[in-house]
């Protein structure tokens, strides 16, 4: 995967986006690149595994895997969570929110991951949108 700062434009896939959207990115991460850290409400992690489980966009074939440094050694490929009674399988599409300014936030559906397991801190927009569930329409 690629590494896109927080808040950057949104430009991949081309044509993902309806014309006339802005669009960010939030959580790509890659090793070497600073990201900031801290603690998100669980409710927001709540939030973002149903997103996960339920809108899943821009679906692609295989998984990324998580390149970051685990401290227990662990390389989960494919990384799982489990939603309620469902094993979903991270890092092969990418969620996306609505800002309260309209425009869409993006992420690799591996952002859960990056928070629950490396401390990654969304954008407080990111964070806001998701907990507030204003998903944008799936592309057709």
């Amino acid at each position: 995967m690629t590494h896109y700062a927080d808040l950057s434009p949104y430009a991949y896939p081309a044509g993902s986006v309806p014309e006339g959207i802005e669009a960010v990115n939030a959580g790509w991460l890659e090793p070497g690149e600073e990201f900031p850290r801290g603690t998100v409400p669980e409710e927001f992690v709540r939030s973002l595994a149903l997103l996960c489980r339920d809108d899943p966009q821009m679906q692609m074939r295989g998984w990324h895997r998580c390149a970051l440094p685990h401290l227990d050694g662990k390389d989960e490929y494919p990384v799982v969570i489990q939603v309620g009674e469902d094993r979903i399988s991270l890092g092969s599409a990418e969620v996306r929110v609505v800002g309260r300014d309209g425009r869409w936030l993006i992420a690799p559906n591996l952002v859960h991951h990056y928070v629950t397991a490396h401390s990654y801190l969304p954008p407080e927009e990111f964070i806001d949108a998701v907990t507030a569930h204003r998903t944008t329409a799936p592309m057709a």
